[in-house]
């Protein structure tokens, strides 16, 4: 039997102080393996929707929230969609299960390219796809199973720069002959020529000492 999990607008929504954070091993074994076999699972927190089809920010949920969708898999590396691209990036990782050297799993990574391939502009949006292997199989064992796939997705922060970085570049600046402006408080040389000079010491004795000029 499902337990609790609701959904707004086809978006993940759990009760105020929950969060769904699974790892990589329960969302195979306890979800999307559960979803291909048609079986019921333990909270209905994770739609269906064609995720590869549309842009990463109209996807049903929170776009500030990591978001999961079960869909089904598609075998090409770039899979067009409204305003872009999802692009696959390297190889797939192995999921292992705990404790052993079983393979329950391959989780690939892809990325949101804005434009057309292959002239996209890469974003700062990612997708995790996790694929369920055939672990029963002698010839293969992580044979890929056909079907169901569960899928990750969320946006990247940006890096702040950092102190070597900005510290490089004033270096650049310097080496092109690049000079920052200087700034110069008016208001402050104002104040400065409006005070009077001040008083000289009375034990303190200016020595002029005259020369003859030069001959």
């Amino acid at each position: 039997m499902e337990k609790v999990g609701v959904f707004s607008n086809g978006g993940m929504k759990l009760p105020i102080g929950f969060r769904f954070r699974p790892t990589d091993e329960e969302l195979l074994v306890h979800y999307l393996k559960r979803r291909a076999l048609s079986l019921s699972l333990p909270a209905s927190v994770i739609p269906d929707f064609n995720v590869f089809l549309s842009d990463p920010w109209v996807l049903p949920g929170d776009v500030r929230e990591k978001r999961y969708f079960f869909c089904k898999r598609k075998r090409s590396k770039v899979m067009p969609t409204v305003s872009g691209f999802w692009k696959v990036l390297g190889k797939g990782k192995q999921i292992m299960a705990s404790g052993s050297n079983q393979v329950l799993g391959i989780r690939n990574s892809l990325a949101f390219y804005q434009g057309k391939h292959p002239h996209g502009s890469r974003t700062l949006w990612v997708m995790h796809e996790y694929h369920l292997v055939d672990s029963s199989s002698t010839l293969n064992p992580s044979a890929l199973i056909e079907g169901w796939t569960v899928c990750l997705i969320f946006q990247r922060k940006k890096k702040p720069r950092s102190h070597r970085t900005i510290t490089l570049r004033r270096k650049k600046n310097c080496d092109l002959g690049i000079e920052r402006p200087s700034y110069i408080d008016f208001k402050m040389e104002d104040r400065i020529g409006l005070c009077p000079p001040p008083p000289r010491s009375p034990d303190y004795e200016l020595d002029v000492v005259e020369t003859s000029p030069c001959v």
